[in-house]
């Protein structure tokens, strides 16, 4: 019963040790790129939806949204240990950038790069 009560009071403790979108040394950018502003919410959204396809139903994932004072936030979770793994950042100006966290080291997150790439070239800026 020891063993299981240490077990656990370790996996509570190695969850607080995640980083957050505030530990900056803990993010790296992986693609960014311009889209128009009228599409910025259409963008949002097919980011919100490919996130959600990135990972099978067998996993445990969580994808969240929220509103900025300069945009939105997509972002994709571990639902185990709450581990913040991708995050994308979509500005109100057009500007939209995908950042990987230190912390989604051993997992594939591949399905949220693809669904980045992918709706960047359905949304993105005609020069």
């Amino acid at each position: 019963m020891q063993n299981v009560f240490i077990l656990a009071l370790s996996l509570m403790l190695a969850a607080c040790a995640a980083p957050t979108r505030t530990d900056k040394d803990e993010f790296f950018v992986v693609s960014s790129g311009n889209v128009p502003i009228e599409k910025v919410p259409h963008f949002v959204d097919c980011l919100t939806d490919g996130f959600n396809r990135a990972h099978s139903g067998l996993t445990n994932f969580e994808v969240r949204q929220s509103l900025r004072a300069t945009g939105y936030r997509v972002e994709t979770y571990t639902g185990s240990f709450n581990y913040l793994l991708m995050s994308a950042d979509i500005f109100n100006d057009g500007n939209v950038v995908l950042n990987e966290s230190s912390a989604a080291a051993l997992i594939n997150t591949n399905g949220e790069k693809d669904a980045f790439v992918g709706c960047l070239a359905e949304f993105k800026v005609n020069v």
